[in-house]
This record gives C-alpha cells, sequence and structure tokens, in this order.
C-alpha cells in the first residue's frame, strides 16, 4: 500500500470519527441536562402510567390492586364470566400494559384491549374504569394483558361446552 493510501485511509477514519462525534453533539442537546429531564418523570412515575388518571378517592394501591367498587366485586364479564375477587391474578402476572404498547411488543393483535375482551366488565359508575373477571384492579379498557380473548371466541367456547353438557353423557 502506497504513502498516499494510507493518508487517505486515516483521513476516511477521521472524517468519520468527526462526524459522528458532532451528530452525537447535535444529537445530545444540552448533554447531560437534557438526559436527566427525559428520564427523571420516568423513574418517578414507575411502571405505572396512570397517576394521572385515578378516579376521585382511589389511592394508586386500590387502583392496581383493589379492590374495586362493589358493583364489580361478583359482576359478570362481557362473556357472562362471574368475577371471582377470591381468584384474581395481578396484573403484573397477566403482562398488563396499554394496548397499543402490547401491540408494538408484538403481543397482541392490533385492536385487541381490554374493552373488547370477554373477561372485561365495563364501567359501571362514570368513572371511565371497569374491571376484569379475572385480574385485580381498575381496568381502562384501553390496555390489555395476555388473557385476552375476544368475545365472539368466548360465546362460542360457552356454546360448545352447554352442548357437551346436554349430550347426556355420564362421566
Amino acid at each position: 500500500m502506497t504513502v498516499t493510501g494510507r493518508t487517505r485511509r486515516r483521513f476516511l477514519q477521521l472524517a468519520g470519527s468527526g462526524t459522528v462525534i458532532s451528530l452525537a453533539g447535535c444529537l445530545g442537546g444540552g448533554g447531560g441536562q437534557q438526559e436527566t429531564e427525559t428520564t427523571a418523570p420516568t423513574q418517578e412515575t414507575g411502571e405505572d402510567e396512570h397517576e394521572e388518571e385515578l378516579p376521585e378517592g382511589v389511592s394508586e394501591e386500590e387502583f392496581e390492586h383493589g379492590p374495586v367498587p362493589e358493583q364489580y366485586r361478583t359482576a359478570l364479564s362481557q362473556a357472562n364470566e362471574e368475577r371471582d375477587p377470591d381468584q384474581l391474578l395481578t396484573k403484573e402476572d397477566v403482562q398488563f400494559q396499554e394496548a397499543d404498547d402490547a401491540f408494538e411488543a408484538g403481543l397482541a393483535v392490533e385492536g385487541s384491549n381490554c374493552g373488547n375482551c370477554a373477561e372485561y366488565i365495563p364501567d359501571k359508575n362514570g368513572d371511565g374504569f371497569g374491571a376484569c373477571a379475572k385480574v385485580e384492579g381498575y381496568i381502562d379498557p384501553g390496555d390489555w394483558c395476555v388473557l385476552w380473548e375476544s368475545i365472539e371466541e368466548a360465546k362460542e367456547e360457552d356454546e360448545e361446552d352447554e352442548e357437551d353438557d346436554d349430550s347426556g353423557v355420564t362421566y
């Protein structure tokens, strides 16, 4: 390799490094200060993003883990499944999150959310939140979890179960 080839290669390496450093400086804005500003609120709110949406008089703990208002305690879901307050899963157990986030993460099909889930119990008291036949706490219809099942599928399964029960076969 000639001296010119080595000089040119060195020039390109330095020019490339300078460009990367310049871009990093431009994208970084105010340096560490801006990063602190954008990460601090996320750290303060933690995993729960419902802090500003809490129904009046409901604590963060109640919102996440219940108890929910009395009219939801043993209410029927959209697929007529009765809620059993003693058999509920935690939101953590079911990967509970906003439906858009679940879709972006590849966990959910676009359009699937608690509001169109068989297990969802719609708002009964006007606070904008419902409950779930399987999960504890308040449930926003725009959320999602791994238990999501379409109302139609649940009704079909229920009809099949009824047909099996009516077959007269004793087990």
